[in-house]
Formats: structure tokens, sequence, C-alpha cells
């Protein structure tokens, strides 16, 4: 008989994981009503790195049911039984599929696969208790059977009744369990668990197959899907919308205007808005925040900062407060907050009077004022009474770095010994020698000075004690061999050297007196 191409089955999606594969195959007269189908893994191998452990999981809605598969590889070891644990809840929690839907999401679920739970017995024992065929003992003491009964791992979860004997671990192409050094200890290492009230379990049995050192396991259910007819039932959301809107219009209620969940629900008091419901909030006035129409009893009273901010709890501070105005309060702040100036200090020092008889009034150059210090609550002088001299009641500038005077030109030599009288407007001839601090081999200089008001002053060079002379200074020492040039001036350099090829006379600095 020649079957019908309605009933074969076809691959609608696979899945794998490395080790771990999920197919699903489907009739395809069933094709019509499957939709929404979606795959997704996890990897819980060296703490989600690796994909030799973790799970493969593939969900589709078979009418109006939300049906999801999962095959898991967990950790292996006999005493790893926590971090089995852990492995469940890291792929219960973290495989997601589309609009973050999860494997608790769905109406049918089937967990199956290699969950690596071992039987917490001796070796000896449990070889023992599978050749009398006691699988209640074993079942017993089965990890997987005691953590689901803690609550610890697949809870709300089913497991058929195991009739069959541990599948793991045989010799390749044998019935002999482990016979190596090892010698692993029998388990059921290979489980099928269900979730779901329309799941009804009819097999679950093992596979004869001797491939591999697991024997497969099967599992037959038969799932009960809801199904709806969408015109009936648009139908009937029509029906029950009109026979709303007719109850609202016999009520005298504009329903355009009026929201049906606020029928019926009046204010519990005077000035206090209707009920609120999912689509009128009375907090919101047209999408935008309510304005608060709480005015005071009276103008000088404003609500008491000292009430709870729990509005319901008993206190017995009032709601108003009393303020004083705002005229007394201004004053009163300003007085808090006026501190009696700290007594001054006016030091005033009394200079020697010009000629003219009043001090600092003077033609020269030494014209001298009073020297004045203010306290902190005075104000300051004007720019007019105070000193020209920059040395009364201020703080010296620091000096400004210049060229010496040895290693500049003629030309370009600063003039530094008339102080504040160049600052003035003394107007002093470029080639002129310093004064009052070098003084020339052959003798000082004196220099004659005109300030702009008319009155000359005798610029001499200060010394402090007898000028060199020739005869005093140290012999030179002998030039160079092999150089024209004498070695007399070691204190020149390039600079030094006239405009005609002579060097400058010698120069000496004196002390201060």
């Amino acid at each position: 008989m020649k079957r019908s191409s309605e009933d074969e089955y076809i691959l609608l999606r696979s899945g794998q994981l490395v080790g771990a594969a999920l197919l699903v195959f489907v009739r395809s007269r069933a094709l019509k009503k499957i939709k929404n189908v979606e795959g997704s893994v996890k990897k819980t191998g060296m703490s989600g790195i690796a994909g030799n452990k973790g799970a493969v999981a593939i969900r589709l809605d078979y009418a109006n049911t939300r049906i999801c598969l999962v095959t898991a590889h967990l950790a292996a070891g006999f005493a790893n039984y926590e971090e089995r644990n852990r492995d469940y809840r890291t792929i219960s929690h973290g495989l997601r599929f589309q609009r973050n839907r999860s494997i608790d999401d769905h109406d049918t679920i089937i967990w199956l696969g290699d969950f690596n739970y071992r039987i917490g017995l001796s070796d000896d024992k449990v070889r023992r208790l599978i050749r009398a065929n006691d699988l209640g003992t074993l079942y017993e003491n089965d990890q997987l059977n005691l953590q689901m009964i803690a609550g610890r791992v697949f809870p709300y979860y089913s497991e058929a009744q195991i009739t069959f004997l541990p599948t793991y671990k045989y010799d390749n192409g044998t019935d002999e369990y482990d016979t190596s050094e090892k010698a692993r200890i029998p388990a059921w290492c290979d489980r099928i668990l269900r979730k779901g009230n329309n799941l009804k379990q009819i097999d679950y049995t093992t596979a004869p197959l001797r491939f591999s050192d697991h024997r497969p396991v099967y599992a037959t259910f038969q799932c009960t899907v809801s199904s709806i007819d969408e015109q009936q039932k648009e139908k009937l959301s029509r029906s029950l919308y009109d026979r709303r809107k007719r109850d609202i219009a016999g009520s005298g209620y504009n329903h355009e205007k009026t929201d049906e969940d606020t029928v019926g629900y009046n204010s519990i008091a005077e000035g206090l808005p209707p009920a609120s419901s999912d689509r009128r909030k009375w907090w919101l006035d047209n999408a935008l925040p309510v304005r608060s129409q709480v005015h005071p009893p009276q103008s000088n009273m404003v609500l008491n900062p000292a009430r709870p901010s729990n509005p319901f709890a008993a206190t017995h501070e009032p709601d108003w407060v009393m303020i004083a105005r705002t005229e007394e309060f201004g004053k009163a702040e300003r007085k808090s907050q006026t501190v009696p100036a700290p007594p001054t200090r006016l030091e005033e020092q009394r200079l020697p009077l010009s000629p003219s008889g009043h001090p600092g009034r003077s033609g020269s150059a030494s014209g001298m004022v009073n020297a004045v210090s203010y306290g902190k609550s005075e104000n300051p002088p004007s720019p007019s009474s105070t000193s020209a001299d920059p040395s009364v009641g201020h703080k010296p500038a620091p000096p400004v770095p210049k060229k010496p005077v040895l290693l500049s030109t003629p030309s370009t030599r600063p003039n530094r010994s008339l102080g504040n009288v160049s600052k003035i407007g003394t107007q002093i001839p470029a080639s002129a020698p310093a004064l009052g601090r070098y003084t020339s081999a052959n003798g000082p200089s004196n220099a004659q000075l005109s300030t702009p008001g008319g009155s000359s002053i005798n610029a001499k060079p200060r010394s402090n004690g007898p000028r060199p002379t020739s005869a005093s200074r140290p012999p030179p020492p002998p030039p160079r061999r092999g150089t024209k040039r004498s070695t007399a001036r070691t204190d020149l350099l390039d600079d030094d050297i006239g405009d005609e090829g002579t060097t400058i006379p010698s120069l000496q600095p004196l002390r201060p007196n």
C-alpha cells in the first residue's frame, strides 16, 4: 500500500550545540496548523563560554497551544549534582526566544537529554541491585529523583515510572556495564521530563541500540491542543460590544465623551474627581499633570513643614501655620545678618615738609607724601591720594631679569643707576656708561641729568672704599701657546668687543654703602 504524501514526516526545525542536537519532524498535513517556529541555544560549559555543556530548544505554536522542546547536556561527575542544578537554572532562566519568551512561557514543555545525574550508591551495590532487578531501591537513591523531591531542580515537572535498567555506562557493542579501569557506576543519565496539564505519557523505555556507551531512551506522549475559531471569536466579541453600548446609551450617559469604566462611580466628597480607570486618571488633565487648586485660609499662612509626609498618619500638627509679613521678615533678616565692623587703626607717618609747606610737593625727584595704612572696614583711598612711590604701603614688585652688563654691548646696556629717575622722563644717552653700580678703571665719571620740571640732578657713582687702580690689580696671565690671542681678559665674551675692535675698560662692581 502506498503511503499518502500527507502522512510523510518532514524536518520542521533543527538545532545543535556541539554534541547536543534537536530535530523536530512533523507530518506534512499538520504544517498549516503550525506557526511561530523558533530555535535558541544556551551554553553552560566553562561558565557559559564553552558549548560542550548546554541546551538546544525549539518552540512552536500548534493551533493555539504553545509547545517547547528542550534537549540538554548537563555537567558530568558523580558528586557534581549541585553544578548540574545550576546548569538547569541557567538554561531555564537564560535561554530566550523572540519577544523575550522563556521556556516556562509555554503550555507544553518536554525536557530530554543526558542530564548526568547518578545513583548515590557504591559500584558493587549498584551492580548487585541491577542483577536482582531491584529498580525501586536504585530509584530511591537516584540523584535527580532526590533533587526534584527537595525542589532544587525541575520544579512542577513529572517523570514517568522507570521500568528499564540504567542506561550508562556500557561497553560499546555489548550489554555489559563499564569494565575499564575507571569502572564507572551505572546510572540513569538519560532522562525525559514533561510539564503541562494537556500531556499524557504513553511509553518510556530504551531502544536496543548498542553503537554507544549510552542506551537511547524514548517516550511517547499524547498532547491535547486547543484550537480557536477566529471568525467565531470576532463575532462573539462584536456581539458583546454592541450589548454593552446599548446598556450605556439607556443609562443616560454619553459613551462618546464619558469613560464607560467610570459609569456608576461617584465622587466620595465634594470637590474630588471620580474614580480613575485604565484610560482616565484623575491626576492627569489632558495628558498634563494636574495643578493644585488648594489655597491657604489666609494670605499670611503656609503649609506646615512639621507635618509628616504621610497624609494619613495621625498627628497633632495643624495643616497651616502663620508667617510674618514680608516687610517685617525682611527687616528681621537684615538685622540678623548685620555684623559690627571691627575697630580700625589709622596710622599716619608725618614726613618732612617741602619748602612750599606741603609734604611731598617738591619739584625735585625726592618728593615724599604721607604714608597711611587703612583698616579693613574703611574704604580704600582714591588713586589721586596714593603715593607715587610703590614702596610705600605696597609690596614691591619682583625684580625683572635682565642681561648682565658685561654680556651686553655699549649700545644695548640698560641704565640701572638712576632707579625711579629714569621713569619720570629722564633722557639718558645710549652711549653713557652705567652709574651707581660700576666705575671705570680710569676713574669715576659724572653725569648731569635734567628732569621735565627743569631741575637738575647730579648722578654720581657711589663707592665703598678706595677706587681700584691698575697698580692694585694682579698681573695678567701669560699668553697661551699656539695662538696670537691674549687671555688677559677671561671674563669677556665676543659681545664685549667694541665696534672698533677694542675691548671696553675693565669694570669692577662696587659694594653698597
